[in-house]
């Protein structure tokens, strides 16, 4: 039985209920966490953070803030001495590179969307991703797609494992819908890459149709105003209701309550990305067929008018089109969820998640004998 250290700056946040599954399945290899602020999910795991004493803080906030290795993270892995250190998201990673070099412990990092769309364009971090791409271990992408981003910013194809998230269906029953009325579920944070407001947009235009459903949104954010007064101007607003930053617990019941699911997500202007939303994985395993965008991992999921529907970003007409062929008849959608769910079952399930992850530690371990 191997060691594994999982690395992130917050440990976890609520919404990151990817990272938990990984580390609370482990079946070959012990895990713990190390963090410079301990969260949620940590019930059973040993997760060192940095103390709250004043010199203590001090120091290692300087060296965080100057992207310099933590005095704490030093003292902690020469204690701990695991066989690999597990960093998520590339941002994280690079705190943990020359700790992991200077101990002479393999980094594996994965990266989830943001850290391999975003972040590079910001001051300083196409340097800092190439001294990663030198010296790190192994790098998980969420995706093919990912992969090949990766690729271009230089990271070596030879050292990049595709790993799809994996979802544990025992806590996700497929649910059978008689699809007998149509209302609309979407979730997650109210943010640009979500494209929210296109979804806001097409229920509009639906309306003008002479088609109004009801949509219900799970998630908070910066944008929750701005969406807010949109559904008022196109007088939508009593058709759709905002419950905010609600737990995972929480959506899926919502999902016995819904008919549809709605991503449409979008590259936003600065190029922020989605890797793999997990709220569309969720869905397919519950049985809510999923209208999403083909954007980034999406269409390794969602094979079109089989297991799902696509459209292109921001068209909102697509969306329309879309319900209104739904709403028709123009498709089976029992059998679109049945599919949906086989997909995951086949492709996205935590358990060949973590046999992969641990055959990876396997192999870069071996190499550093």
């Amino acid at each position: 039985m191997g060691s594994v250290l999982h690395y992130k700056t917050n440990f976890l946040n609520r919404s990151e209920t990817f990272i938990h599954r990984l580390v609370s399945n482990h079946q070959r290899y012990t895990p713990a966490a190390l963090c410079y602020r301990k969260l949620h999910f940590c019930d059973g795991l040993p997760v060192h953070f940095v103390p709250d004493a004043f010199y203590q803080k001090t120091v290692n906030a300087a060296a965080f803030h100057l992207n310099r290795p933590l005095p704490f993270y030093k003292k902690s892995v020469r204690e701990k001495k695991p066989d690999i250190i597990h960093a998520h998201f590339g941002y994280d990673a690079y705190k943990m590179l020359a700790i992991a070099r200077r101990e002479n412990i393999p980094l594996v990092v994965s990266f989830y969307g943001s850290d391999v769309s975003r972040l590079p364009g910001e001051f300083g971090w196409k340097m800092r991703y190439k001294k990663l791409a030198r010296y790190g271990a192994a790098f998980i992408a969420a995706s093919d797609f990912m992969k090949r981003q990766l690729i271009d910013l230089g990271f070596p194809s030879d050292k990049i494992s595709v790993i799809y998230f994996g979802l544990d269906t025992d806590l996700l029953p497929y649910q059978t819908k008689t699809f007998s009325s149509l209302n609309i579920l979407m979730a997650g944070r109210l943010v640009e890459k979500k494209g929210f407001e296109y979804a806001i947009q097409a229920i509009a235009l639906l309306k003008l149709k002479g088609i109004e459903l009801p949509v219900t949104i799970f998630g908070n954010g910066p944008l929750l105003s701005k969406l807010k007064k949109l559904t008022k101007e196109n007088g939508i607003d009593s058709q759709i209701t905002f419950k905010g930053f609600q737990p995972v617990e929480e959506i899926v019941n919502a999902h016995k309550k819904h008919s549809l699911f709605l991503a449409p997500s979008v590259t936003a202007i600065d190029g922020d990305m989605e890797g793999l939303p997990n709220t569309i994985l969720e869905a397919m395993a519950l049985g809510t067929p999923v209208i999403a965008t083909k954007h980034a991992a999406i269409p390794e999921a969602i094979t079109h008018q089989k297991s799902g529907f696509l459209v292109d970003e921001r068209d909102a007409n697509g969306i329309v089109n879309t319900i209104s062929e739904i709403i028709c008849g123009s498709y089976n959608l029992m059998e679109i969820a049945k599919n949906a769910r086989l997909e995951i079952e086949r492709t996205f399930t935590i358990n060949k998640m973590v046999k992969q992850v641990e055959e990876l530690y396997d192999k870069v371990t071996q190499e550093e004998c």
